[in-house]
């Protein structure tokens, strides 16, 4: 039987795993200058947009299908800590320093990186496993 901080932390895979991919969609149709990059006035959507679709997707669904077995899903919850710090940190200089009409990004998904970095940091399964 699971730990239940385990539980929470195959929960949390599960939300992620099921929620990731249509909750990036609404984000990007709701607030668009935020939360897909390359949107100008009168202008599609970036072909990026798409790529980094794809591989949230496979994110996602790795997360779904180890929900299973968290304890063995360390590296998932690496991953999406690691890649979410590094692809806001890449964002910010991007925004800062080569495209102006990308700042909503600042309060868009640049933050929400950074909280899904925090949250996949605190329901780690190596550090909810760990014995009081």
């Amino acid at each position: 039987m699971m730990k239940r901080n385990l539980q929470t932390s195959a929960l949390l895979m599960r939300v992620f795993g099921w929620g990731l991919v249509p909750s990036l969609f609404a984000f990007m149709f709701i607030y668009p200058h935020g939360f897909a990059w390359g949107i100008e006035e009168g202008t599609e959507w970036h072909p990026y947009v798409w790529m980094m679709v794809a591989l949230y997707a496979a994110w996602a669904y790795l997360m779904a299908r180890e929900a299973k077995n968290p304890a063995g899903a360390g590296l998932l919850f690496d991953w999406g800590i690691v890649s979410s710090i590094f692809h806001a940190l890449v964002m910010i200089v991007q925004t800062l320093m080569m495209w102006e009409h990308e700042m909503p990004h600042l309060w868009g998904d640049i933050p929400l990186l950074f909280a899904i970095a925090f949250v996949l940091w605190w329901y780690h399964p190596k550090r909810v496993n760990v014995e009081p």
